[in-house]
């Protein structure tokens, strides 16, 4: 089954001609150099930009591309590829920031029927991710009004991202279809949270959207723990792409950035769920 973006002005087919993409209806969204477009109108934003803010996503990239996550990542590709369809699937990457997981999976994969797509809210990351050049279907727009048919993918990936349980359930093609959900677990970043916080309380993931909805059935929760040390030129970034960094204090920022090298646990659930 072909692909195409779902028109956000009337819900026709938007066919590309490698400039801009138009609808029958003559709606048109020009397509960026790095091959995405935006379909997040105006009237759709509760901000100017809204989603993660510049620094956190560049900071997020080179942070992640420093492999300091390869365990997840690893573990994201190896569910995939144990899957009946193996990579002969359409995939959706749902929050795909700037398109680090996506990669991932692409280069494990040598299959010509892999099909991936991405979007987010963030403009800056999804230009990010175009920037990859990786073959991939990229949007900017919202979790909760995806621009793509029913029944078009097989698999949808959401790490440390909102969902929509309505949308996710429209979008995948069949029964057995499946959602792969990343959180963080109780002790994620722990080592660096007690340069901050006096008490840290435990995370909590984004599962409850599934888990209360009866069309989804919770097949396998994997739990990746590790100690990772992370070295004192990547301690800005790893600071910066989270929330801490805009939460707390001059001092405490400073004190952080001037440790030799910080350890840490990165702690993480990934479940994968089943639509019934």
């Amino acid at each position: 089954m072909s692909l195409y973006f779902k028109c956000p002005s009337c819900s026709k087919a938007l066919i590309s001609n490698g400039k801009t993409y138009r609808c029958e209806n003559n709606h048109t969204y020009d397509q960026a150099k790095e091959g995405y477009v935006n379909l997040l109108l105006a009237q759709h934003k509760k901000s100017k930009n809204p989603g993660d803010n510049d620094e956190m996503i560049k900071s997020r990239q080179a942070f992640l591309n420093k492999g300091y996550y390869t365990s997840l990542s690893s573990t994201i590709v190896k569910i995939i590829s144990s899957m009946d369809k193996g990579f002969n699937q359409n995939i959706l990457d749902i929050g795909c920031g700037e398109g680090y997981y996506m990669h991932e999976i692409r280069k494990a994969s040598s299959s010509k029927n892999l099909s991936l797509s991405g979007i987010d809210i963030s403009k800056t990351a999804v230009k990010l991710a175009g920037k990859r050049k990786m073959d991939t279907l990229l949007s900017v727009s919202s979790a909760y009004d995806l621009p793509f048919f029913s029944n078009s993918f097989d698999t949808i990936v959401s790490v440390f991202s909102p969902v929509s349980a309505s949308e996710i359930g429209r979008l995948l093609k069949s029964e057995n279809s499946k959602i792969i959900m990343v959180g963080p677990a109780e002790e994620h970043l722990s080592g660096l949270t007690k340069h901050i916080y006096n008490e840290v309380l435990p995370h909590k993931g984004n599962y409850s959207v599934l888990d209360d909805e009866e069309s989804f059935v919770l097949e396998e929760q994997i739990e990746i723990k590790k100690e990772i040390t992370v070295k004192k030129e990547d301690i800005l970034d790893l600071l910066r792409m989270t929330p801490y960094y805009w939460q707390t204090t001059v001092e405490i920022k400073e004190k952080i950035l001037a440790l030799e090298e910080l350890k840490t646990t990165i702690h993480f659930y990934v479940r994968v769920y089943k639509k019934l």
